[in-house]
């Protein structure tokens, strides 16, 4: 078996669609969706769940899994719209606890491209919820504390969101990632495009305001971010920052040559100039590609180390569920006589006959960086960027500033896809399980934990004052 298409382990991008022959404008409502049927198709997604997903039971037991399932298809009593079947798979899904583990947004979000939404994204900090990005027009309300949204406690609607919304764990700090999209999860728990919200002003009095809404595009249209992956800077010659904004540059050649050649650019420049402090951003680092983060790896390590302890899956044949899979050419069958079992999985490990460079000793590089290492890290380091980061705590290199990651020493697969055979909705469900060869790492339900936690302020929201790096580079220049 080829293990080299297993490393789709970041980006989810689908283009089927719910029912095309329905009007659009009455699809996400409307309730085309026969009760039969979907009773039938979600039993076929929790035997699937159940055949194929290999960390399926980590932080959720069997009877848990299995009561969720249950009531979720006994809650089944008529026929139902689009939004309204999402919501009973996502919540079946995101019960599982693992952030490779969804179902598929796009079509929801293409039907709901004309709609008017709420406005905002939120943030919390410190338990409170905030106002974050929207467009120019609502900029006076960015950074306010929000308390209802018509009407409704913001920890209660809040609540009721999270039970769709698939985070790694017991991780919280990655919610802050998906509040990007606050509008899209506001829609799905309440269809209307009519908005008042109590909030707290500048000097902590309760107000009122019935915001107006947006659509759905112009929401999205003014709150992306287009961040180059990967940015090195000399703020002195005792100070250098390298910000890796995602691994994903190394899943083709082309793409991680240039990125290879850019490290090797600035940590020879870093090695000639006696640099003596690096810091190394991921913040909001979701993962990529392994063969990136190994290459920086190599780069800051002071001796030879591994990397994956083993590749496993839960399933011992594939014939029986691959014509589910969006890609079903690339699912190959497992050589049993190739693995061993390991953690209740088939697993593929260091062999001496299959030369994979992700089992094989990994030699650092000769003019590696020997300086001090600070990492800001935050809820948003998610799958290879928690590689990244639990071979750091193993090899126990640099201090790691922010927030708790969300991604740990292992990570479920999610580069496939899988297509419900009658509504046709997509849903990722991990095939393979990628663990670290990190014997010391002491794992935590909740993620990797920074050595000293700093959290953003509310102003921060309005001002786009980086607060962490700020007070990172402060630490470095009283110290020299």
């Amino acid at each position: 078996m080829n293990l080299k298409i297993l490393f789709a382990l970041l980006f989810l991008t689908i283009n089927s669609a719910f029912g095309q022959n329905a009007e659009i404008k009455d699809l996400l409502l409307d309730k085309p969706l026969k009760r039969d049927s979907l009773i039938a198709e979600f039993t076929q997604l929790y035997n699937l769940t159940n055949t194929i997903h290999p960390g399926q039971f980590m932080f959720c037991s069997k009877k848990e899994f299995d009561k969720t399932y249950l009531n979720l298809k006994n809650s089944i009593k008529t026929d139902l719209s689009i939004v309204e079947y999402y919501k009973l798979t996502a919540t079946l899904m995101a019960k599982i606890k693992d952030g490779h583990t969804a179902v598929d947004r796009t079509q929801i979000s293409a039907l709901l491209k004309e709609k008017l939404v709420f406005p905002f994204s939120i943030y919390k900090i410190k338990g409170n919820y905030y106002l974050d990005k929207s467009t120019i027009e609502n900029k006076d309300y960015v950074g306010l504390q929000v308390l209802k949204i018509n009407g409704k406690e913001i920890n209660s609607i809040v609540k009721e969101i999270k039970k769709y919304i698939h985070l790694e764990g017991q991780n919280v700090t990655g919610l802050n990632t998906r509040f990007k999209n606050f509008p899209f999860y506001y829609f799905i728990f309440n269809q209307t495009d009519k908005f008042e919200i109590e909030y707290l002003d500048s000097k902590k009095q309760k107000q009122n305001v019935k915001l107006k809404s947006i659509s759905f595009q112009t929401f999205a249209n003014s709150t992306s971010e287009k961040n180059e992956t990967l940015t090195t800077e000399f703020k002195t010659t005792n100070l250098a920052i390298l910000k890796f904004h995602s691994f994903a540059n190394g899943y083709n050649e082309p793409d991680r040559k240039i990125a290879e050649k850019k490290l090797d650019l600035f940590f020879a420049q870093l090695d000639s100039l006696k640099t003596k402090n690096l810091i190394i951003d991921v913040r909001n680092n979701s993962g990529g590609a392994p063969e990136m983060a190994n290459y920086l790896f190599s780069y800051i390590s002071n001796k030879p180390y591994h990397f994956f302890d083993y590749i496993g899956v839960k399933y011992s044949s594939v014939k029986e569920w691959k014509h589910y899979a969006q890609y079903p050419d690339n699912i190959g069958e497992i050589n049993l006589a190739e693995t061993r079992l390991k953690n209740g999985l088939n697993c593929y490990t260091e062999t001496d006959s299959t030369d994979y460079w992700w089992f094989e000793q990994q030699q650092n590089k000769p003019n590696y960086y020997k300086g001090n290492i600070s990492v800001l890290i935050n809820g948003g380091c998610f799958s290879t960027t928690g590689h990244f980061l639990s071979l750091l705590r193993e090899h126990k290199m640099g201090t790691i500033y922010g927030e708790y990651s969300q991604g740990s020493n292992y990570s479920n697969s999610g580069g496939q896809a899988f297509v419900l055979p009658y509504t046709k909705t997509l849903v990722w469900i991990p095939t393979f399980q990628f663990k670290m060869r990190t014997p010391n790492f002491i794992s935590d339900p909740k993620g990797i934990k920074p050595d000293l936690e700093l959290q953003i302020e509310a102003n921060d929201l309005k001002t786009k004052f980086d607060r962490q790096m700020d007070y990172l580079i402060k630490q470095i220049e009283q110290n020299k």
